[in-house]
């Protein structure tokens, strides 16, 4: 175990990380927080863990999976900053979910502060200390890492536990610890689910006016390109961007009609077949979820609008955001779906 600079602890030994996995325990929570790089692959390329433990900083090369794996593993307790990301890491090198999440920016807007209020910003309001973000977009696989991104490493985790302490005051004094609760389980719950080709179906289904073969279509391409760069490894833009996807739907009646919208013909010769099997697949799962065309008639508009009235009066009551309970899209399918805002549980947790 090597002391880099006095005030945290370097760990790229097997030995090391496990003596550093067997001080954690499960009832204790840790400020943590995760370098990784992800700009050519579908999955997260773990790079450096950050975790506080007893007042001691450790830096963890996590680009070992040994490592990573050992010392993730038993750390069921999480405090992290719009950690989202470090979740999903975590996730995805464990295989479970942590127990506990306290998240500082979720916490931070139930205490007043906006929705999406950086770290840096936090520790400038709370601490009175000005960070350089500089290291944020460097390049963490890289060994070894320079005294600048170690250091920005350990500052990105220093404040953490005092954050947690100080915000938990100011929301449980507004009477939201209910809420913040709800928040977290949620965080922790939807871990395993992966949104991005509904959004995705969503938006395209409205912006380019899709209609129901189109649509389905759609569905059917996203769920093939998922399974195509998890398999690989690959952003879902390197297997198809968006606008191609939608000139496939349009324009491609056979295999031919393929080498006609400028794809490489290499994905042509490699994907092209699975491609056309795959977009006419009226027996694929998938379809058993199909989103459905979110347009509300005049009765359900008039839901929402109802809805929309409530909810600013509870934000405005608690002197938070309305999206902290519901987002405008979540509104509008709940209005859609006939729903009230009492199916909510973020909004039980304060009515």
């Amino acid at each position: 175990m090597t002391q880099i600079l006095s005030n945290f602890t370097w760990i790229d030994d097997i030995d090391d990380a496990l003596n550093l996995a067997q001080s954690l325990e499960a009832d204790c929570d840790y400020a943590i927080d995760t370098e990784f790089e992800r700009s050519r692959t579908f999955y997260l390329n773990p790079a450096l863990l950050q975790i506080k433990v007893k007042n001691q900083v450790y830096l963890v090369d996590i680009a070992i999976p040994e490592i990573a794996d050992m010392v993730l593993q038993p750390a069921k307790g999480l405090v992290l900053h719009s950690g989202s990301e470090d979740l999903e890491l975590y996730h995805q090198v464990t295989g479970t979910k942590p127990s506990r999440v306290f998240d500082t920016q979720v916490a931070a807007a139930l205490s007043g502060y906006d929705l999406h209020t950086s770290y840096l910003n936090l520790v400038q309001d709370i601490m009175g200390v000005t960070l350089d973000k500089g290291m944020s977009r460097s390049d963490w696989l890289a060994r070894p890492l320079s005294d600048a991104q170690l250091s920005y490493a350990v500052e990105d985790i220093a404040y953490l536990d005092e954050f947690k302490s100080v915000l938990t005051e100011k929301f449980m004094g507004k009477g939201l610890g209910d809420l913040f609760g709800v928040l977290m389980q949620q965080m922790i719950d939807q871990l395993d689910t992966d949104h991005h080709a509904e959004k995705l179906f969503q938006k395209s289904v409205k912006s380019e006016r899709l209609n129901h073969q189109e649509a389905i279509k759609l569905w059917l391409i996203l769920h093939w390109r998922d399974d195509l760069a998890k398999a690989r490894n690959k952003p879902r833009n390197w297997i198809l961007k968006p606008n191609q996807i939608i000139d496939i739907i349009r324009k491609v009646h056979n295999f031919g009609d393929l080498f006609k919208l400028g794809l490489h013909p290499k994905f042509v010769k490699y994907n092209g077949e699975s491609l056309m099997k795959a977009m006419h697949d009226d027996q694929h799962p998938c379809l058993a979820d199909l989103p459905k065309n979110i347009k509300l008639s005049a009765q359900q508009g008039s839901h929402l609008s109802a809805m929309k009235q409530r909810l600013k009066q509870v934000s405005e009551r608690y002197s938070i955001e309305p999206a902290i309970i519901i987002n405008t899209a979540g509104l509008k399918k709940l209005a859609f779906e006939g729903k009230e805002l009492s199916d909510l549980a973020t909004w039980r947790a304060i009515n």
